[in-house]
């Protein structure tokens, strides 16, 4: 009785439509216009029937936009990825370009040069990033031994310390334990670069009155034997000269970009450490 007290009111409008459905139901082809009772269910029934006419048509139209938005959302998406295809592809493309453009300058180093080369990818550095040192994919299955001198089209690089089998280790002429002999090509004035730890070198062992100038290139001179001579090392940034001491102090900044070192080529050929 609960259920009916309260739901009352729609109940009975519920049998009354139902009823009056039935009744032009039964009746359909008839002409109720004569009775009261036909009349007076049209203008209830009417406009109940709009209304749900109405309601359905909305929720029609409601229904057809959120397929429309599930289909433009996946379109989108579709969209998205074919974007970032487009974009990889652009990128790998971009990557082959200017890593032939590197191979190419390698390529026309290597002709210049009657040494045995082999040529090699960087593939990893220290990640203790205590020392300057990076790891070739060329070993000494490829000849490449302890010592051997490592360069690329920008200029030295650095020297072998550890070979394996198809790897090895380089360190690198930035590092404060790499040290070689150089001069001033202009001057002819020698010294000795040594790694400043960072992207720097100093040229030590400079005397005090030898002709050095900010923009000098320093070359090897191949009196260490394991650098060739005239391979291009850096450039003086800065010279010092303090008091009447002995010396220069003169920073240098490195040919070689050691932040983007990718290729590099090894010369094979070594000394000995007990030559």
């Amino acid at each position: 009785m609960g259920f009916f007290r309260r739901y009352r009111f729609a109940l009975v409008m519920a049998a009354f439509l139902l009823g009056g459905l039935t009744l032009f139901s039964v009746n359909a082809g008839r002409d109720l216009e004569g009775y009261w009772l036909g009349r007076l269910l049209l203008e209830v029934i009417g406009p109940a029937q709009q209304a749900m006419t109405t309601v359905g048509e909305s929720v029609g139209e409601v229904w057809d936009r959120y397929f429309a938005l599930v289909r433009a959302a996946r379109q989108n998406e579709d969209l998205k990825r074919q974007v970032a295809f487009y974009r990889q592809q652009q990128t790998d493309v971009e990557e082959l370009k200017l890593a032939n453009e590197r191979l190419k300058k390698l390529l026309a180093l290597k002709e210049t040069s009657s040494l045995p080369q082999v040529a090699a990818q960087v593939v990893g550095t220290d990640p203790t990033k205590q020392f300057r040192t990076v790891i070739i994919d060329k070993g000494l299955a490829e000849g490449v031994q302890t010592q051997m001198p490592v360069i690329n089209a920008q200029g030295v690089v650095g020297r072998v310390i550890w070979a394996s089998r198809n790897y090895a280790k380089v360190l690198l002429l930035v590092d404060p334990n790499a040290a070689m002999d150089v001069l001033v090509q202009r001057s002819r004035a020698r010294g000795i670069v040594e790694g400043a730890g960072s992207d720097t070198l100093r040229l030590k062992y400079v005397l005090h009155n030898d002709d050095v100038a900010a923009g000098d290139r320093l070359v090897a001179t191949g009196a260490d034997g394991i650098f060739p001579k005239g391979a291009l090392v850096g450039f003086v940034r800065a010279v010092k000269q303090e008091g009447k001491g002995v010396f220069q102090q003169i920073e240098v900044e490195p040919a070689v970009d050691f932040d983007r070192l990718e290729e590099v080529i090894v010369i094979l050929q070594r000394r000995d450490l007990d030559d």
